[in-house]
């Protein structure tokens, strides 16, 4: 039985996830500019309050990307040096896919289903998501990118559309070809999500070393701002 805790921090909001013995549970806090501060302690008294160390885990997953430049460098660190430590595989997730698979998990959704999850890059620009929901997950269909507001074009579909994350208030200059089922700018990618996503990833053996553990940006560089 896979035994994986996931770390995510791309935005102001930090979470942290764990699976053992076939049971989960998540503490996820908003913390804007305490990612540094927090994100260490949070995986410590998870794995405490469980009473398993590093070495009992099978790997550790995280957030890879994109999202806050200074999250990202934290959330990718902390796992290097608990990787490192512990001598323990690591599995990358998209931050655009946890916040598709953290709404696929909340929503009564069927087969084909669209996931377009988008958060606010600031400069006038949004990481952009295409997913679709098969059987529990949310699927790429398009890769994650970094968007004008204006080039993001979204074509009349059959199934139902969802629309999530701060990206999404921008939404008056996308090109829409239909009317969304929902849309919420409330939206957080979460380390529940990423828990789901790389354990899938891990039993199927798509899993990376430790010093490969690097963050995806999608952009040179921006700073980092508080909303």
């Amino acid at each position: 039985m896979t035994s994986l805790l996931a770390i995510e921090a791309s935005t102001e909001a930090c979470s942290v996830a764990l699976l053992h013995k076939g049971q989960q549970r998540e503490d996820f806090r908003l913390l804007p500019r305490a990612h540094t501060r927090y994100l260490l302690p949070m995986v410590d008294q998870i794995l405490s309050e469980e009473g398993i160390r590093l070495s009992d885990l099978d790997a550790i997953g995280f957030s890879a990307g994109p999202g806050s430049f200074t999250g990202l460098r934290v959330c990718a660190g902390v796992v290097q040096g608990l990787a490192f430590a512990a001598d323990k595989p690591v599995v990358a997730v998209s931050t655009l896919q946890a916040m598709a698979q953290g709404e696929a998990d909340q929503l009564q959704l069927k087969n084909g289903d669209v996931l377009l999850p988008a958060l606010d890059a600031r400069m006038d620009e949004v990481y952009w998501g295409e997913y679709r929901y098969f059987n529990g997950f949310a699927e790429h269909t398009a890769e994650d990118s970094l968007r004008s507001p204006e080039s993001i074009s979204v074509a009349a579909d059959e199934q139902r559309v969802f629309g999530f994350g701060s990206g999404w208030i921008y939404a008056p200059r996308f090109s829409l070809g239909m009317p969304l089922n929902t849309m919420n700018t409330e939206v957080y990618p979460r380390a529940q999500a990423v828990l789901k996503l790389a354990v899938r990833a891990y039993e199927r053996g798509d899993y990376i070393s430790a010093e490969q553990a690097q963050p995806v940006y999608l952009r040179d560089s921006v700073a980092w701002q508080k909303s």
